[in-house]
Parts: structure tokens; C-alpha cells; sequence
């Protein structure tokens, strides 16, 4: 009898989060700002970077930590479209929480934390779109080659690497209001690239500055792609480091929420 209880408690609050993430997910695909931001802009760099600025006098056996330089900026900008497309969902947020929509939501069947979790998991299914743009853009321009099981080791630990940032683009849509959500979104997103070493190699930064790009995730989940490249598993301590900058980004995200819904509550 419990069990049966229990199970159709279940079945009755995975359907509306089942229809919430799937509506949420085809919106963010239609989002044009998604597709500039997360598409578009880094197949543009990689082709630019590894193409046109290259130019005829770029040398083609030029290796950067041990791979290709067109492999390895290729990696650079998939982790760069990953992360473009896990804080898009900020934006969205800052957005619903100005105009309402939030509190619409309350007289739904959607219980209130699915919510906030339909929303990471929307943020994280953005990211595979992204990250599938850059590297087909390497294998159709440029010629990258890799082993199938590279390839697939190489998406899939770019997807899943991308969890901080899908709850840090939570965080930012709970902290900052709709007119500057954008702006931190995109201060975020071009310092983790920039400091993480994603448009230049952190091998020429400046050795203080090289320290402090080597602790943040956009450095760690470039990494992890470069090891999948190498065709090795993700190393240890990136693994780590992202897992301990999603479980702490997540919790305050979570906070954040409650925190709001406990002031319009009341």
C-alpha cells in the first residue's frame, strides 16, 4: 500500500517536471541570443583563431601541451561554447523572477524545487548542442582526427564538466535582476575564459596570473577535454576541482532560491 502511495507521489510530480524541462529546453534552442552566444560565436573564433588570423604562414605541426594547436583551440572553444550555453539559463531566470512568472508557477502541479532542478538539468542539455557545433566545425574545417572513442570520451567529459557552470548561471539569475543579469553573465563568462586560458594557452600567462587561471573550472574542464583528446581519463584532481566548485556554487544557488521564495512568500 505504501509502495503504491509512494510510487504514484512520484509518477504525479515527474510529469509536470518532465513537461517543464522539455518546454524549457525547446525554448532555449529557439533563444536567437542562445544561438549567437553558445553556437555561433565559437565556431566563429575557432575558424578565425585556427583559419583566417593563422593565415598560410601558420605552422601545421605547432603543438600545444602535447596536441595540435587546431585540436587543442578546438577543445579551448568547445569547453567556451559549454560554458556560454550552461549560464544562458541566468538571463532566463532574472527575467521570470521580474515579471511573475515564478510566482505563477506555485499554482501549477510543478512542486517549487523542481523548479530550480528543471532548471539546472535545462542548462546542462543546452550545453550538448554547443559543445557538438565546435568540434564538428574542427572535424569539417580543419580536419581534426581522433579515434571514435576519443571523440566520444571528448563529448562526454565536456557535458558533463559543464555542471558549475549550469549552477552558476542559476546563482546569477537568483542574485542579480533582469537588466543586470546579462551583464554578469557575460563579465562571467569572458573571465572564466579569458583567466582560465581558453583564448590563449595559460603556458604564457605570467606565472601569478598562471596560478589563479589554474584554479578556476574553465581551465579544469578545458583540461579534462585535452586528456580525452590524449585519449586518457580525465585526471583526478580536475575531476575534483569541478565536482567541489558545482557542490558549492549549487549550494548557494539553492540558498539563494529559498531565500527568495521565503521573502515573496512572506
Amino acid at each position: 500500500m505504501t509502495t503504491t502511495m509512494t510510487t504514484s507521489r512520484w509518477t504525479t510530480s515527474a510529469r509536470p517536471i518532465a513537461a517543464f524541462v522539455s518546454l524549457e529546453v525547446r525554448r532555449a534552442l529557439r533563444n536567437r541570443r542562445y544561438v549567437m552566444l553558445a553556437i555561433a560565436i565559437p565556431v566563429v573564433f575557432y575558424v578565425l583563431y585556427t583559419g583566417v588570423l593563422a593565415g598560410d604562414t601558420a605552422d601545421p605541426n605547432a603543438q600545444v601541451a602535447g596536441l595540435a594547436w587546431r585540436t587543442y583551440f578546438m577543445i579551448s572553444m568547445a569547453a567556451y561554447a559549454a560554458i556560454g550555453a550552461a549560464l544562458g539559463g541566468a538571463i532566463v531566470i532574472a527575467g521570470e523572477r521580474e515579471s511573475g512568472w515564478t510566482r505563477q508557477l506555485r499554482v501549477t502541479p510543478l512542486p517549487p524545487v523542481a523548479y530550480i532542478g528543471g532548471k539546472l538539468l535545462v542548462s546542462y542539455i543546452v550545453t550538448v548542442p554547443a559543445i557538438a557545433a565546435v568540434l564538428l566545425a574542427g572535424v569539417v574545417i580543419d580536419h581534426v582526427t581522433m579515434s571514435i572513442p576519443d571523440w566520444l570520451l571528448l563529448f562526454g567529459v565536456l557535458a558533463l564538466g559543464a555542471l558549475p557552470f549550469a549552477a552558476l548561471g542559476l546563482l546569477i539569475g537568483y542574485v542579480f535582476d533582469g537588466n543586470s543579469a546579462q551583464g554578469a553573465t557575460m563579465i562571467s563568462l569572458f573571465g572564466l575564459a579569458i583567466l582560465g586560458g581558453l583564448w590563449a594557452p595559460i603556458s604564457s600567462f605570467p606565472d601569478d596570473l598562471a596560478t589563479i587561471g589554474r584554479m578556476l573550472p574553465s581551465f579544469r574542464l578545458a583540461d579534462i577535454g585535452r586528456d580525452a583528446a590524449n585519449g586518457l581519463l580525465p585526471d583526478g584532481s580536475d575531476v575534483a576541482i569541478l565536482a567541489s566548485y558545482a557542490v558549492v556554487i549549487g549550494a548557494l544557488a539553492v540558498w539563494r532560491y529559498r531565500s527568495s521564495e521565503q521573502r515573496t512568500s512572506g
